[in-house]
């Protein structure tokens, strides 16, 4: 007779069955506390969220639905652009999220109350989206230091009323600005002036700013200025002057942008002219493209600069007219150039495109020497990932290193600098590999300098 094996049932397999049911109830259990928790932090406000979100770095794809879309308010957003194919992927990205978003104008703006204008004791004022009142009586007789931030002065005598307003006033500094076509400042404490990038008007065709200041003795402008015509009418006492800024021409048809460019031409000629007495000088990539298109390129006065810095992006910069701006420098002590990777600014018209593409020889420039240069920095900036100019080669840099060599007579040291040993983004350190493969090719190269060296050096900055 054959064993009925269905209901037979050992100790060992009843064991099983409670151990098994066991686990499912601890595994009920957790899962309750995990939905519970989920539960609770969905529950918290969005500011709240958002605030978190804000704190921790995250990638959009992996969020839950309940925190999927509050990234979108999160006020301080950073995209690294760590490759040029990033570019239009990038530009899709802001013209998919600028009509979703919030933008300074005038009806989110506010006029500045007669309270605030007529507060004697301020020292420090930073405003950003404010409107100003012609009407209104501006006195800050203690203010020190002014900013103004995303701020449409609508004419010049706004502008005047603010200066004679602060008799004390030692550092002006306008960011995204427009509206006034002349700055002039008389005041004797007013040390330092900064512009930095200019608010493009949809209602004007005038885009010119004229600037008096002969007192003024730190001069900055930088980023970008678009079409605006920025000139220099006097700026006499000017010893350190920061020119990083960008110019583009107002028409895209390559009939009218030739004369657009001698336009600016003649503009770059005389920032050169009117700061040649400037002790310290900050010149930006832009003005290494500028010399390119006018046969000789630019004939520029004799600079006075002792400290000479080419704030350079490291594949856009052009070192023929780098070398231009060397010639003119013959009493330069120190030459500190530092590169940078980060230049999302792509739009070129086709004038600028043609003469850019034909670039300048550097070696077809006539043979000079650099009496006073001792010193000569290449510094990677703390922000710079050089991973592609390993893979591209670039030649720029060599050339420009190589002409400096070749003419500098009584060079003592030539410092090629890493700010960091590991790049923040990519986590290696190719900046130092680039460093120090440049530094083995300019080895061989012919030096002017008997007694000049060569140093590498890593992680000699901090931040």
């Amino acid at each position: 007779m054959a064993p009925d094996h269905s209901r037979k049932h050992t100790p060992s397999s009843k064991k099983q069955k409670v151990r098994a049911t066991g686990a499912e109830k601890r595994k009920k259990r957790v899962t309750g506390v995990e939905e519970t928790l989920d539960d609770r932090i969905g529950q918290l406000p969005d500011s709240l969220l958002i605030q978190i979100l804000s704190l921790l770095p995250f990638t959009t794809c992996v969020l839950a639905k309940r925190w999927q879309y509050l990234w979108t308010s999160v006020d301080h957003f950073i995209f690294r652009c760590e490759k040029e194919s990033q570019a239009e992927n990038f530009i899709s990205f802001v013209d998919y999220a600028l009509p979703h978003s919030s933008y300074c104008c005038e009806e989110d703006s506010i006029y500045l109350p007669q309270s605030i204008c007529i507060c004697s004791s301020l020292i420090t004022l930073d405003l950003s989206c404010c409107f100003f009142d012609e009407n209104f009586v501006i006195e800050w007789k203690s203010l020190k230091s002014l900013k103004l931030k995303y701020t449409v002065l609508d004419d010049d005598a706004i502008v005047n009323n603010i200066l004679s307003g602060s008799p004390a006033l030692e550092t002006l500094e306008f960011f995204n600005f427009e509206g006034f076509r002349r700055l002039e400042i008389n005041s004797l404490n007013l040390q330092r002036l900064k512009f930095k990038e200019y608010w493009l008007p949809n209602d004007s065709d005038d885009h010119s700013l004229e600037i008096v200041a002969p007192y003024i003795q730190h001069l900055e402008i930088s980023k970008n200025l678009y079409d605006l015509k920025c000139r220099l009418i006097n700026a006499a006492s000017v010893v350190s002057a920061r020119l990083t800024f960008r110019i583009t021409c107002s028409e895209y048809s390559s009939d009218s942008c030739p004369d657009d460019h001698q336009v600016i031409k003649t503009l770059v000629q005389e920032y050169f002219q009117k700061l040649s007495c400037a002790t310290e000088l900050t010149i930006g990539t832009w003005f290494t493209e500028v010399m390119l298109p006018f046969e000789g390129g630019l004939l520029l006065p004799e600079l006075k600069c002792k400290c000479l810095t080419l704030d350079l992006h490291i594949t856009k910069f052009y070192s023929y007219g780098a070398a231009i701006l060397l010639q003119a420098s013959p009493h330069v002590e120190t030459l500190n150039i530092t590169m940078a990777t980060i230049d999302l600014d792509f739009s070129r018209c086709k004038f600028e495109l043609g003469y850019l593409a034909k670039g300048g020889d550097i070696h077809l420039l006539s043979r000079f020497g650099f009496p006073n240069l001792r010193n000569v920095k290449v510094v990677s900036s703390s922000g710079t990932c050089l991973q592609g100019c390993l893979v591209w080669d670039y030649d720029e840099l060599f050339n420009l290193s190589e002409f400096i060599l070749k003419n500098a007579m009584g060079l003592e040291k030539f410092v090629l600098i890493s700010r960091r040993r590991m790049c923040k983004r990519c986590s290696r350190n190719y900046a130092s590999q680039y460093l120090f493969r440049l530094a083995e090719k300019l080895v061989g190269c012919p030096r002017c300098s008997a007694n000049s060296v060569i140093i590498c050096q890593e992680g000699a900055f901090h931040d």
